[in-house]
C-alpha cells in the first residue's frame, strides 16, 4: 500500500493506542492480569481487557486525530494523577508524570490534498471488493514503512525501560490525555457538541499565545506550576521522511514531594 500522509496518520494512531495500553501496564494503574500481552512492530505490548478502558482509549485516540488532521496540535501528554489526599476531601488532583509525545514537527497538509490521497487509495482495489477484505483482516502494524516501524518499536522498547527506572506510584492513581495547542494567533481551542475536550486545570495551562490580546501592565502572565515538571526523561525521537515526533516524561513536583513526606514519616517512626 503506497505511505501517504493519512495512512501515515492512522499509522501513528495505532501507535499512540499501543502507547497508552503499555504505559498503563508499566505503571500499574490497573492490575496487570488484566491485561494481555500480545506483538506490535515485532516487540511485546499489552493492551487492557476491560472494555470500558478499551472504548475510552479509543474514542481519546480519535478525537486526537481529528485534531492532528487540523494540524493544531504541538504536544500530546498521557498524564498520570493522583487524588489522595490522605483522608482530606480537598478535592485537589496531584499531577503525578506526563508522558509527551512533541507532535509539532507533523507536515501540515491542506484539507483538499488529504481529500486527494483516499479517492486515490479507495480507486486502487477496485476489482471486485476481495482486496479490500483483506485490508480489514489486516494488523495494526501492517504495511508500515520499514523505517518508521523500527522506530515505533525502538520507542516501545526504550518507554519499557525508562518505566522500569522511575519510582512506584502512589495508590488510587488515574489518568488522562490532553493536548497542547501550537502557539498561534489563528488556533483556537476544540469547542462545539458534543464536546470530547475541556480545559485542563491551572497548573498545567499555558500563557498566553502569540498574536493574541496583549496583557496590561498590571495583569500577570503566570505559566502552569506543573508544565515541565521537575525531572524530565527522554524516552525516543522517532522520525521517518517528513513525520518527526519526540517522546519523554516529565516527573511532577507532588511525586517527588509525596516521596520526601513518606521518608519523614518512616525516619520519625510513625510510617506503618
Amino acid at each position: 500500500m503506497p505511505q501517504t500522509y493519512l495512512t501515515t496518520l492512522t499509522h501513528f494512531t495505532h501507535f499512540l493506542t499501543a502507547y497508552i495500553h503499555t504505559l498503563l501496564y508499566l505503571r500499574s494503574l490497573y492490575p496487570r492480569a488484566s491485561f494481555v500481552t500480545s506483538r506490535f512492530h515485532n516487540t511485546p505490548v499489552h493492551q487492557s481487557r476491560h472494555p470500558a478502558v478499551c472504548d475510552w482509549i479509543r474514542d481519546a485516540v480519535s478525537a486526537v486525530r481529528d485534531e492532528l488532521l487540523s494540524s493544531s496540535v504541538s504536544r500530546i501528554a498521557i498524564v498520570i494523577f493522583s487524588t489522595d489526599t490522605g483522608g482530606k476531601a480537598t478535592g485537589s488532583t496531584k499531577i503525578m508524570e506526563r508522558f509527551m509525545l512533541d507532535v509539532s514537527q507533523f507536515p501540515v497538509v491542506e484539507k483538499g490534498e488529504r481529500n486527494t490521497e483516499i479517492e486515490w487509495e479507495e480507486g486502487v482495489d477496485a476489482e471486485d471488493g476481495r482486496e479490500k477484505e483483506k485490508e480489514k483482516e489486516k494488523a495494526p502494524d501492517a504495511d508500515v514503512d520499514v523505517n518508521l516501524s523500527e522506530s515505533f518499536r525502538a520507542a516501545l522498547i526504550t518507554l519499557t525501560t525508562r518505566c522500569s527506572q522511575l519510582s512506584p506510584l502512589p495508590p488510587n492513581c488515574s489518568f488522562n490525555i490532553s493536548m497542547e495547542l501550537k502557539d498561534e494567533a489563528d488556533i483556537d481551542p476544540p469547542i462545539g457538541h458534543p464536546r470530547p475536550w475541556i480545559p485542563v486545570q491551572p497548573s498545567l495551562q499555558k500563557t498566553g499565545r502569540k498574536g493574541g490580546v496583549e496583557k496590561r501592565d498590571d495583569e500577570e502572565r503566570t505559566q502552569g506550576e506543573d508544565l515541565g515538571g521537575l525531572r524530565v526523561t527522554p524516552i525516543r525521537t522517532v522520525e521517518a521522511g517528513v513525520f518527526r515526533f519526540e517522546t519523554w516524561v516529565e516527573e511532577g513536583r507532588a511525586k517527588f514531594e509525596l516521596g520526601t513526606a513518606k521518608s519523614s514519616l518512616a525516619s520519625s517512626g510513625l510510617g506503618g
